[in-house]
């Protein structure tokens, strides 16, 4: 089986790749180097608390980049053509995106019945981007979930291919939330990967409902995002 991962170039990305090669080789990643920029300030100190945490809990403060674990190839945006006859010449039987931007019909039809998307939220909730962090903004804790979706050229509106709550444990920090989640990706994409082997397609469910589409959270509204998380798991 050919599996290729499309993703970006984080840490914690970089652990999700070499946990699945460990135990089910990846063929290549496609890593998208250009980022999308908000007219706001989005960062705030926790992140780099999280980075940080991903760094000394998975790589004793030493991570390895994508070419350390295996084949990739880089790219400004993995719309652009020549991402896409990268990933064609791959010949890949799976294809998983895991944090990258839009992507096209022509990457979708790469991989047509095998393309997955890793969407860290509840997609009949909150699709978009910082899906936890709106999440929590909202105080919806039960809701903090990860989800297994077909690849859409509608953002997170494929169908359900598996979808689990994370464990918030008491006195848990919102900056290790990251990383549960990605570990949660990892068992996830696992076991789909196992059910698309063994059945040969992807079983799926379409979306009961469709969740609001979320962009960038800003700074100040992290800030509040970071109060509640930690007042309730305080409280657990």
């Amino acid at each position: 089986m050919r599996l290729i991962i499309l993703t970006t170039g984080s840490v914690r990305r970089r652990y999700f790749v070499q946990a699945l090669n460990s135990t089910m080789p990846v063929t290549r990643v496609f890593v998208e180097t250009g980022e999308l920029t908000p007219p706001f300030e989005i960062f705030h100190p926790f992140e780099e608390d999280s980075r940080n945490y991903e760094k000394h809990a998975w790589f004793n403060g030493k991570p390895p980049s994508f070419t350390d674990i295996t084949a990739t190839e880089y790219f400004p945006s993995l719309n652009q053509p020549e991402a896409v006859r990268a990933m064609t010449a791959s010949r890949p039987d799976i294809m998983i995106v895991f944090g990258t931007r839009k992507l096209s019909t022509s990457v979708i039809n790469v991989c047509p019945s095998g393309a997955i998307n890793i969407h860290t939220g509840d997609p009949e909730q909150y699709r978009g981007l910082d899906a936890h962090m709106w999440t929590i903004y909202h105080r919806e804790f039960d809701a903090l979930s990860v989800a297994m979706q077909c690849l859409a050229t509608d953002l997170d509106r494929g169908d359900i291919l598996a979808m689990k709550k994370l464990e918030i444990v008491p006195g848990m920090r919102l900056f290790q939330l990251r990383a549960a989640s990605t570990e949660m990706a990892i068992e996830l994409s696992r076991q789909t990967v196992i059910n698309f082997q063994s059945r040969g397609d992807l079983e799926s469910r379409p979306l009961q409902t469709v969740g609001r589409y979320y962009s960038f959270m800003p700074s100040v509204l992290k800030e509040l995002c970071v109060k509640r998380f930690e007042r309730f798991t305080a409280q657990l």
